[in-house]
């Protein structure tokens, strides 16, 4: 067993193909051989029978004539004619026969009762035995079965060696995209996830070849995404970090005095970095399957309530007006209140960062379907480029200059809002206003009726989000 693992798999194959085809070849030719000696056997038989019929006639013709047998050895010898029969009188005796030696011998009644009669009118004057065993083959028949069996013999190797041939074309066409795909693996774990293979057929072969290649384009993205991600993750960490460390040293050779403003920026520094930090955290634990969720009935109305308590100053101060319409008979909503808070306010902050002052952020809720709830956050700024709308989920995607503003956090607000939703079984997108603006919406599941509270969960472990 260890030699035949260590054995290639095309040698393996290529091996079973000539033993099956070996085999094969063989078999098939010791059964047609077999079927040609049976066939040749039963037509003699059949030759015997006619032939003892007609000699049957002629010893009938000859007996009236003569009156006995007398004569009747001797005149078959003088014709040189075969005659593969035993000639026996009524007694079982026999008188002719094509070995000498058996003339005189008495037959068994068995083989006496399957012979033919000779009769002359009416009266059985002796009877026809073919003689056993069967006479050897003339040279006529030798030179035929010698010719069957030739053609046999040289039909049974051209076959094996179609065979062969065959079979190593077909191990060439199985073999070599698998060969192919073994180098393009081996460059993929190398590092090159840039390697492709060609796809030639449209069998599982050709199907097996679109997996890898799809595979190796999913690779490549997720570590062009991973190497950008790090990217971002040191540009934004060092922003804030930079500006702390500068602040320290400036404390500690004078520049700076220990100020409570001085405090206070440095304070506002460290904040920021650590809430870069929870969200990283946070889209971690969505990228693991590990995002707490509290699922129960969720009524909207008083979290956007809260949500305006909480940034309506905000947003007066900054000349915004938000506008808030959710219907009295609005169902609730299967969610975990807190995260569906989060997602409110992601949307709200990016919204309220690209609206001008005088501008309007519209907050609605209405029914979608039988089965969800559709929450809106539309703004009257400047609107979503096309990229924009591609990408403004991503990590660390910011929007162009002209909705940025000036302005802008680490582009990971958005990124959290859609995790959050898809966790819940929604979906979340973005598209822009007729009128100018953005708009964006989520969906969340209505509360099914009679629902009892769920529990504690997390994505993966509860509802599968929406694709």
């Amino acid at each position: 067993m260890n030699v035949l693992r260590r054995v290639s798999f095309s040698t393996k194959v290529l091996v079973s193909f000539t033993l099956i085809i070996a085999l094969s070849t063989g078999l098939g030719y010791l059964f047609i051989s077999r079927s040609v000696d049976r066939a040749f056997a039963d037509f003699s038989r059949r030759n015997l029978r006619n032939q003892g019929a007609v000699s049957v006639q002629l010893l009938s013709d000859y007996y009236a004539r003569q009156g006995s047998w007398a004569g009747l050895e001797l005149l078959l010898l003088r014709s040189r004619l075969p005659f593969p029969f035993l000639l026996v009188d009524q007694s079982g005796t026999v008188l002719v026969s094509p070995d000498p030696r058996r003339v005189g011998e008495r037959v068994s009644s068995k083989e006496l009762a399957e012979g033919l009669s000779v009769e002359v009118g009416g009266e059985v004057v002796g009877r026809l035995l073919p003689e056993p065993p069967l006479p050897s083959q003339g040279p006529l028949e030798q030179r035929f079965l010698r010719a069957v069996t030739r053609a046999l013999f040289i039909t049974a190797w051209v076959a094996a060696a179609a065979g062969l041939v065959l079979a190593v074309l077909l191990l060439r066409q199985l073999t070599d995209p698998l060969k192919r795909l073994d180098v393009a693996a081996r460059e993929i774990a190398r590092g090159d996830l840039a390697k492709r293979v060609a796809v030639q057929s449209r069998d599982e072969l050709g199907h097996l070849a679109e997996s890898f290649n799809a595979m190796a384009a999913s690779l490549e993205k997720a570590e062009t995404s991973k190497r950008q991600m790090i990217a971002d993750v040191a540009h934004e960490l060092r922003t804030p970090i930079s500006a702390v460390r500068a602040g320290l040293e400036g404390l500690r050779d004078g520049v700076l005095q220990p100020a409570p403003e001085n405090f206070a920026a440095l304070h506002d520094r460290v904040l920021l970095t650590s809430r870069l930090v929870a969200d990283l955290q946070e889209l971690a634990l969505a990228d693991a399957g590990a995002l707490s969720l509290r699922l129960e009935a969720c009524d909207l109305r008083p979290i956007l309530e809260r949500i305006r308590a909480t940034i309506g100053v905000e947003l007066e101060d900054e000349s915004v007006t938000l506008v808030i319409e959710v219907p009295e008979d609005l169902l609730p909503v299967e969610a975990d209140g807190q995260r569906v808070e989060q997602v409110m306010l992601n949307l709200l902050s990016n919204a309220s960062r690209y609206t001008p002052a005088g501008g309007t952020i519209h907050v609605s809720a209405a029914r979608e379907g039988s089965q969800f709830v559709r929450t809106s956050v539309c703004d009257t700024g400047p609107g979503l480029s096309s990229e924009d709308l591609v990408r403004v989920f991503d990590r660390f995607y910011r929007a162009d200059k002209a909705r940025a503003g000036g302005s802008g956090g680490a582009g990971l607000g958005l990124s959290i809002a859609k995790a959050l939703v898809e966790a819940h079984g929604g979906r979340i997108w973005a598209e822009n206003r007729p009128a100018g603006g953005a708009c964006f919406h989520f969906t969340l599941r209505v509360r099914a009726e009679g629902g009892q509270r769920a529990g504690g969960t997390r994505l993966g472990e509860g509802r599968r989000p929406a694709l």
